[in-house]
């Protein structure tokens, strides 16, 4: 399975994890040029761009993996997302680890995970 392929079965997964848990999926893969948002959601009085990353059991520093460069692209990628569909929300940036040990997944979703100031 290729990268696209593998990221957008867990994207799926965490899309339905995401409903489960109430919220509203409204656009996923939204590319603008120089960035993309996995997962665009409604939660509440909040408009989420979701950064979801899949990593296997051991993987080194899966955090670092959503830098300030990371950040940056998808803060402008929201910016040009709320001016294209007229959304009127706060916006929130949330971050969604799968990890993945012996065929079981985890998952760890960091709401507020950073914010537009990242500029």
């Amino acid at each position: 399975m290729g990268n696209r392929q593998t990221g957008n079965k867990y994207e799926q997964i965490v899309c339905d994890y995401l409903i489960k848990k109430g919220m509203k999926i409204i656009d996923r893969n939204y590319t603008v040029k120089g960035g993309e948002i996995d997962i665009v959601a409604i939660d509440g009085e909040y408009i989420c761009f979701i950064e979801v990353k899949f990593r296997t059991a051991g993987a080194i520093d899966a955090y670092s993996s959503v830098g300030i460069s990371k950040q940056r692209r998808i803060i402008k990628s929201a910016e040009r997302f709320i001016e294209k569909t007229g959304y009127n929300y706060q916006p929130r940036f949330d971050v969604v680890f799968v990890f993945s040990c012996d065929g079981e997944l985890s998952f760890e979703y960091i709401k507020n995970a950073f914010d537009a100031s990242v500029r």
